[in-house]
């Protein structure tokens, strides 16, 4: 990490820090016994199941239950465009179940094996309180008030949701909120026009690649949206598969969202984290500022770090 906090926080804490503050301790004198522990014994599996939604819309539901009983609170997890539940599996579900949370993410409507929108002529999955609406229906059904966590897109969502509002379920009860190289509650119009003065050139190959959807079938651009120079080949193909298969329709009207910004301050007893990295060309440091300040939060940046923070060479740094 670069960034110190807002707050104070070491730079060296992340997405745990939502752990009660015993635990941490305790985490921390049994930190060499709990890595052995977490090699020797098999992680838990990953499941899949489903969520209905108001409006009947089922959505694609992975978890991971922790690997010992705990007291602490459940996380979820909601992806950005492109993506889908498959992401957090990938990395986070065992880093955080192995750490006492039970794990739960979900793919949007018309992404990942989740159902498309009711409207058959539907150029877009939903709004943002749309999907806002969604998530907080889920968050809702858990016994206990979890940690959200949103990367990119996902992150505004998940910006509504713990804001409130009649369209996100003003009832939802969050233990907490991790926004993952979000998108800021203004939206990604200022960071792309600060793209665009910075490297002109280098900007617009990237929103080529994401009107078109090049990065499906071009490693190298999507390397350049995504990830890290140093991620190896073989791992950047395989997400890059994923990634193809992520999204069925687009998870949001870009246009259409201004209606929806900017997001409204959360509540101020909420927990509040942030957290990208310095590598991003899609979320920018400015971004990542401007979304502390948003919701008086903590602040991390990470070295040698791109957009995919959770799939990334260094994903651990961001959960850790």
């Amino acid at each position: 990490p670069i960034c110190a906090s807002r707050k104070g926080m070491s730079a060296s804490a992340t997405l745990s820090r939502f752990a009660p503050s015993s635990a941490r301790a305790s985490a921390r004198r049994a930190r060499h016994t709990r890595r052995a522990a977490t090699r020797a014994s098999a992680a838990s599996p990953v499941e899949s199941a489903s969520h209905v939604t108001d409006d009947g819309v089922r959505l694609e539901v992975l978890s991971m239950k922790a690997s010992s009983g705990s007291a602490k609170p459940p996380m979820v997890f909601v992806h950005g465009s492109y993506h889908a539940a498959w992401c957090w599996a990938e990395h986070f579900f065992e880093y955080f179940s192995s750490r006492g949370h039970d794990c739960y993410a979900l793919s949007m409507r018309g992404q990942g094996a989740s159902d498309m929108p009711p409207d058959p002529d539907a150029v877009v999955a939903g709004t943002v309180e749309t999907h806002a609406s969604d998530v907080a229906s889920f968050c809702a059904s858990l016994s206990t008030p979890p940690v959200l966590v949103g990367h990119s897109f996902g992150g505004l969502i998940a910006q509504r949701v713990a804001a409130g509002g009649e369209e996100a379920n003003t009832k939802t009860r969050l233990a907490g909120l991790a926004l993952v190289a979000s998108v800021p509650p203004t939206g990604n119009g200022p960071m792309v026009g600060r793209f665009l003065r910075r490297a002109p050139l280098a900007s617009l190959k990237i929103t080529y690649a994401f009107i078109a959807a090049a990065f499906k079938t071009n490693a190298q651009l999507c390397r350049e949206c995504f990830f890290s120079l140093d991620l190896p080949e073989p791992t950047l193909v395989k997400h890059m598969g994923s990634i193809a298969n992520s999204c069925n329709v687009r998870l949001l009207d870009l246009k259409a969202m201004n209606a929806s910004l900017p997001i409204p301050k959360p509540p101020e007893d909420m927990r509040v984290f942030v957290v990208g990295g310095e590598d991003d060309f899609v979320v920018d440091v400015e971004g990542l500022r401007e979304t502390a300040v948003w919701g008086n939060a903590d602040l991390v940046v990470l070295e040698r770090t791109a957009h995919d923070v959770m799939l990334d060479t260094r994903w651990e740094g961001g959960a850790r």
